[in-house]
């Protein structure tokens, strides 16, 4: 049994099969012997028939030739006859030899091949058991620990069927066949022991080096009966083909039977070839196999890493001992931002500088170490001491809020192997909550003020105000509490609690009751205790939430100021359905969704934006319209005007501004700008003309440029009464941009007369003003050179800061 390391992997390997092959169903089955005495030896050649004695004619015979001819013929016969006998003889010895030579090759075949085998198929197993023992404990199943001992038992068997096989070697096989035993039951008791208590391996160590020792001894020696066996097979084969070849000589001369036998022969090595080689295509076969399996192990790993290395998410597992497992997902270092994550306390990973007290801290170091290794049960007392959310601190000040879920590993025989623990990152999720939250109260608060008239707002937070002012005055005044004192508190936080329930301002109400009930515990005697401090306190909650709510009114809603009755144009139009939808939208966010949050958040940051402003085009509608019934009175065509805004949208501050600022812009461009349709046709152009009010945010500027197609602006004209009206020196010598800011000059105008027409409105000094006032400005650009008549084509440019304006 092989060393193994103490503990598995994080992620479960893919096992090689380890049942039993089944045997190829071409492959012929190994014959078992029906005798296991050695071949016979060499049978002894037998003695040759004597010859018949040879007639011999005495010399006084016939003389006719007769009887010399019949001895001839005798001798003839005779030796024909010693002739057939020695070719019986060696016939007879050449058809014992072959049959010697056919039970010593069967014999070979029946009792060395399968010993052969059967030796070849332990060795095999003794070289295979010890692993699959170790791939029992790496996958803590016990079921491959049972299949890993019946494959050793198996080995044993086979070894006692070779002592049967082979009696003059019974001794040394025994030996080798119980030795093996011991260690495979002994391997078999070890791995159920370790699979049934989690035994610390490093204890049974040395035994199990001892065990492997003997193992490579109990090997070694059945690798050397092996080889002996097989050199007896050498010499038996050897033999076997001496003798062969000597009966081969000797059948030249007996054809027909020497033929007989040599094809006796080519059956009986065609049938040997034909089972080594049938043998040598299993062996493939199986050497195949395992490199399939070898391929789809690696590529069940290769995948388990790339899951692990691309996952957007930590994982980890912390195994006995307190350690954290090499095996880890590779986003586990992005959030914690280090590599050294193998190996490490999971208490000084995770949990260090984090925003747990010592206590809590504890609690887990102790929870974790009382789940590994024990019952399944024990998982379920302690989970809910696990910690699952807490913010750590970087090391360079930032700070991340992570979440931890926990999962027990548990084994067959349900104990907790290890703890599995999935990191997610949720600053961002956070962080969207907490705006997500900041947007959802201001969005409330927008709806309860808009619930109340503008006058009723106004009133309320003036003696609200007061109310909040008046208790801090008495409460610092006070040396202690009198009943006088407290009653007259409480009366003025009642009424500030009860107008703010009556008006719905929700948010409102619950703060001031905090405040209202610490009066009320004094009250009632609840409470002895004065304590100013934290009364003030209250009272600072009161009159930050009033100021908060008077901010949203004043600056998000456009009301400031008590209001008229009846103006429109002082109230702020919001639509409340929009609102409310929002309102909705934010409410059912799913807060573990970032996307759904991060789009609940955008339309609601885009409603609160567009909240206290307004489309240019509607804003200016009133003054664009009247420009028609002004062309008419002139004699003029109305003009066409094109107001491009780029989707961008004004707040309601500067609205008045804005109207009064281009009621005189667009009036003054009908009047003096527009020549009448002749004059106008007579030089080329359209008889109707054309003014162009082009709007955009660039950079911090909201930038309004203005231009007419009309005759452009009167220099020499706008120097000349500038000159009469002592606004500077006749002699003085001004360029064109010079003498275009004349027009911006208190009480500067060129109109002649005053009329419904010119003379009225904000002249061109007092939008400069306004324009000043609010950070703004106004310039002129030339467009290009004089005409004829003196005058210069130009553009007003508006600009006022980027924070009165919103991008659509």
């Amino acid at each position: 049994m092989s060393t193994i390391e103490a503990e598995a992997p994080a992620q479960a390997k893919p096992q090689r099969d380890t049942r039993p092959v089944e045997p190829d169903s071409t492959q012929p089955a190994a014959a078992t012997p029906a005798s296991t005495s050695r071949p016979a030896p060499p049978l002894a050649a037998d003695a040759a028939t004597p010859a018949a004695a040879p007639v011999l004619v005495p010399p006084g015979g016939t003389g006719t030739g007769t009887g010399t001819g019949s001895l001839a013929l005798r001798k003839i016969f005779a030796m024909v006859g010693v002739a057939i006998l020695v070719f019986l003889a060696v016939s007879t010895y050449q058809v014992v030899k072959s049959l010697e030579s056919k039970d010593s090759l069967r014999n070979v075949e029946q009792l060395y091949f399968p010993i052969l085998l059967k030796a070849d198929a332990s060795i095999a197993v003794m070289e295979k058991v010890s692993d699959e023992y170790v791939k029992a404990v790496m996958t803590a199943a016990a079921d491959k620990s049972v299949a890993a001992h019946e494959l050793g038992d198996g080995a044993v068997n086979s070894l006692g069927d070779m002592s049967k096989m082979f009696p003059q070697r019974a001794k040394e096989i025994d030996a080798i066949r119980t030795q093996f035993k011991a260690y495979n039951d002994e391997a078999a008791h070890m791995d159920a022991e370790y699979l049934a208590h989690r035994l610390v391996l490093r204890d049974w160590l040395p035994h199990i080096q001892e065990m492997n020792a003997n193992l490579v001894v109990t090997r070694t020696k059945l690798k050397d009966l092996r080889a002996r066996f097989y050199e007896d097979f050498s010499l038996s084969v050897a033999k076997t083909k001496s003798a062969m070849q000597w009966n081969l000589y000797l059948s030249l001369a007996l054809g027909t039977m020497n033929i007989g036998f040599m094809a006796v022969l080519v059956v009986l090595i065609r049938n040997n070839l034909r089972m080594m080689a049938q043998i040598s295509d299993q062996n493939a076969n199986l050497e195949k196999r395992v490199i399939d399996r070898t391929l789809a192990l690696r590529q069940k790993t290769a995948d388990i890493q790339s899951m692990l290395q691309n996952m957007p998410q930590g994982v980890l597992t912390i195994v006995a001992g307190n350690k954290i497992h090499p095996e880890y997902s590779a986003y586990l270092e992005t959030i914690f931002e280090t590599t050294s994550i193998a190996n490490r306390d999971p208490m000084d990973l995770v949990f260090a500088n984090t925003n747990l007290g010592a206590d809590a801290l504890s609690t887990v170091e102790v929870s974790i170490a009382s789940v590994i290794g024990e019952d399944a049960m024990n998982y379920e007392f302690n989970s809910h001491l696990l910690t699952r959310e807490f913010t750590v601190r970087m090391e360079d000040g930032r700070t991340k809020a992570l979440e931890l879920s926990w999962s027990p590993i548990v084994n067959d025989a349900d104990v907790v192997e290890k703890l599995m623990v999935c990191v997610r990152d949720v600053t961002e999720l956070k962080r969207l909550a907490n705006e997500a939250s900041t947007q959802k109260r201001e969005l409330e608060m927008i709806g309860e003020i808009l619930s109340v008239s503008q006058e009723k707002f106004q009133d309320f937070m003036t003696t609200s105000l007061a109310f909040v002012e008046e208790n801090r005055a008495l409460t610092v005044q006070a040396d202690g509490p009198t009943a006088e004192l407290i009653t007259l508190l409480f009366r003025n936080m009642h009424t500030v609690k009860g107008n703010a329930r009556t008006y719905g301002l929700g948010n409102l109400t619950n703060t001031v009751h905090q405040a209202e009930q610490t009066y009320d515990d004094l009250r009632k005697g609840h409470s002895t205790e004065w304590e100013p401090t934290t009364m003030l306190g209250q009272l600072d909650e009161v009159r930050g939430l009033l100021d908060e709510y008077a901010k949203i009114n004043d600056t998000k809603l456009g009301r400031k100021g008590p209001g008229r009755r009846g103006n429109v144009e002082k109230f702020l139009m919001v639509d409340k359905l929009q609102v409310n939808h929002t309102l909705e939208v934010i409410q059912g966010v799913d807060m573990d969704d970032i996307g759904a949050m991060r789009a609940a958040l955008v339309e609601t940051r885009n409603l609160l934006r567009r909240i206290g402003t307004e489309r240019l085009p509607e804003l200016l509608a009133s003054v664009t319209e009247s420009l028609p019934s002004l062309a008419i009175e002139l004699g003029k065509e109305p003009p066409v005007v094109t107001l491009q805004d780029h989707g961008v949208l004004v707040r309601n501050q500067i609205g008045g501004l804005l109207k009064n600022l281009f009621m005189h812009l667009l009036r003054n461009a009908v009047d003096h700008g527009i020549e009448a349709p002749a004059a106008r046709v007579a030089i080329g152009k359209p008889a109707v003309g054309r003014i162009d009010l082009d709007v955009n945010i660039v950079g911090n500027e909201l930038k309004m440029v203005l231009r007419d197609d009309g005759q452009g602006m009167a220099l020499d004209r706008i120097r000349q009464i500038a000159a009469e009206r002592g606004l500077v020196e006749a002699s003085t010598r001004l360029s064109d941009e010079e003498t275009a800011q004349l027009v911006f000059l208190p009480g500067f105008s060129t109109a002649e007369v005053v009329t419904e027409v010119s003379g009225r409105g904000v002249g061109m000094d007092a939008v400069k003003g306004f324009l000043e006032r609010e950070g703004g400005r106004v310039d002129v650009h030339f467009l290009g050179p004089r005409t004829a008549s003196g005058h210069r084509p130009f553009e007003f440019e508006i600009v006022l800061p980027a924070t009165f304006a919103v991008a659509g």
